[in-house]
């Protein structure tokens, strides 16, 4: 059974660039991503519980493949555009992820309904000997929950030793409160949980 791949973006743009942080997303970061073969999904939230305050995540139909193709390159190494590296170094907060998915391994997001609201979990300096923990502290926290609809675990490429966890709700009730003891000796690496809700572009007309 093939592994799906996750790419994620966190960040936040700091006082009086969001304006111009959203344009460059809308307009160009999300769809140079999504033009590039292997990518499945793509969505943007936006964080009501936590930091930084937007999160992107992509589902790949398999990390390796896509990383081989020459336009995910140009699109994430040093090719980028000017416009690109010059938002990359005034956001906040930024942390980027590639991972493969461990549990349950080929789902994607929104598989089990559409996705109202996100938890995403990160446990750092983890190794695997710490994986049966994190699902067992992921099932007791989620399996019984209202409104829950799957959640996902992610084994980091790139940034070796992490792990997120992606936690989907198909109902708009908050329920980011997360009991930490189910996850044992994995609890000393568990250092984020963010709350999220999907992204729009708030769009306000004015008469002339």
């Amino acid at each position: 059974m093939k592994q799906k791949g996750l790419v994620l973006a966190m960040m936040e743009p700091p006082a009086g660039f969001e304006e111009e942080f959203q344009d460059w997303y809308d307009t160009e970061h999300v769809p140079d991503r999504m033009s590039v073969e292997g990518y499945e999904t793509g969505g943007r939230y936006v964080c009501y519980s936590g930091f930084p305050k937007y999160i992107a995540l992509y589902d790949l139909s398999s990390l390796e493949e896509v990383e081989r193709n020459p336009a995910y390159a140009k699109n994430t190494g040093q090719g980028v555009n000017a416009w690109t590296h010059r938002l990359r170094t005034k956001v906040l907060g930024r942390y980027r992820f590639t991972g493969n998915q461990i549990y349950p391994g080929p789902a994607l997001m929104g598989g089990a309904g559409p996705a109202i609201r996100l938890l995403v979990l990160r446990f750092r300096n983890a190794s695997e000997t710490d994986e049966k923990h994190m699902l067992a502290g992921l099932h007791e926290n989620f399996d019984k929950r209202s409104g829950f609809s799957q959640f996902r675990l992610y084994r980091g490429v790139e940034t070796v030793g992490d792990y997120i966890a992606i936690v989907e709700f198909h109902t708009n009730i908050n329920n980011n409160e997360v009991n930490p003891t189910p996850f044992g000796p994995a609890i000393k690496r568990l250092d984020l949980i963010n709350a999220y809700v999907p992204y729009w572009r708030q769009i306000v007309l004015r008469k002339k």
